[in-house]
């Protein structure tokens, strides 16, 4: 019984270790965030549903520089632009897309949310856009 324990033990104390090495390089960037000037884009958002993948990636699963990401507007209609977050549907955030519409109740996939907002930066202040309970998906902007 006191070798279970130790193992025990052992086991939680190398779980611990891992967990705390698995966050975020940038978890101590900021302090006190409740203090801090702050303005809220909760509402709603532009999304559009991308079940093939086609925001981000072309035919041969390369990353894309011209994704959805850029929100690129179609200029004349060779462009071939097949998305438009500007006519495209709206979902509250915070919120999740299952609830929200019946047919994404069981979807599993991408979803690309875009908000538009102004800010007006102050001289010499950093700025920063912090999440809460989102993953991001991080694409390489040239």
């Amino acid at each position: 019984m006191k070798h279970i324990k130790t193992l025990l033990f052992v086991f939680l104390l190398t779980l611990s270790t891992t967990i705390k090495a698995q966050e975020t390089p940038f978890s101590d960037l900021l302090q006190n965030i409740d203090s801090r000037e702050k303005i809220s884009l909760n509402g709603l958002w532009d999304m559009i549903v991308d079940p093939l993948e086609n925001g981000y990636y072309n035919h041969r699963l390369q990353p894309k520089d011209d994704g959805y990401f850029m929100n690129a507007q179609m200029q004349s209609p060779s462009d071939l632009i097949e998305y438009n977050f500007d006519t495209s549907k709206q979902l509250m955030v915070p919120g999740d897309w299952n609830t929200q519409m019946d047919k994404l109740y069981y979807y599993e996939g991408t979803v690309w949310y875009k908000k538009d907002f102004t800010y007006t930066a102050k001289n010499d202040e950093a700025a920063f856009l912090y999440f809460e309970a989102v993953k991001i998906m991080r694409p390489s902007f040239t």
